[in-house]
């Protein structure tokens, strides 16, 4: 049964670069040659399914960090500024610069993404905290750090603007946190 979620969620990543949220669930399925009734035994319905898709990305995400943190070739700067932009390999492909369309159409969705954002920091803050403590980073409450960056992240997911800029979403999140660590590093 896994298996079967791993490809309903790699198809809703593909249906959702090709077209956004404008995909339906007869459209995922027809192209996985799967019944509408395996998509809502699983999941229920599109919310669900949205919801589990993020779940998988940020899971995915916490693995990736993990895995820049025990990197002993980087220094304690590239950690944080790559954990701050980490996407798991398998996920690197979302395009995320779409996320703006949760907001208005699933705002349920939308709160579950920033909640996940919001609930997320603890190895990051961490790092903060060295780097402060090895007076690399100017000595700044955590918070006040933490909501610079949300608010940049907030921003890139929910504004149209970021179609405009020309960047992939990734490109866009290493230029906002090398501007920001360029502002606080000693």
């Amino acid at each position: 049964m896994e298996d079967i979620k791993e490809r309903i969620v790699d198809e809703t990543i593909i249906r959702f670069n090709k077209v956004g949220l404008k995909f339906t669930i007869d459209e995922l399925v027809e192209s996985m040659h799967i019944s509408k009734k395996t998509v809502y035994k699983l999941f229920g319905n599109k919310v669900e399914l949205l919801k589990y898709v993020v779940d998988c990305v940020f899971e995915g995400i916490s693995e990736k960090e993990k895995e820049i943190i025990a990197d002993d070739s980087l220094d304690l700067i590239e950690k944080i500024k790559r954990v701050i932009v980490c996407l798991p390999d398998k996920y690197k492909d979302i395009d995320f610069r779409k996320v703006y369309q949760i907001k208005d159409k699933y705002p349920e969705v939308y709160e579950y993404i920033i909640d996940k954002i919001d609930s997320s920091w603890d190895r990051t803050n961490r790092l903060f905290i060295r780097a402060m403590e090895n007076e690399l980073i100017k000595d700044t409450p955590l918070v006040f750090i933490r909501l610079m960056f949300l608010g940049c992240i907030k921003q890139m997911i929910t504004s149209k603007e970021v179609l405009k800029i020309g960047l992939s979403y990734e490109e866009i999140m290493e230029k906002m946190v090398n501007v920001i660590m360029t502002g606080i590093t000693l």
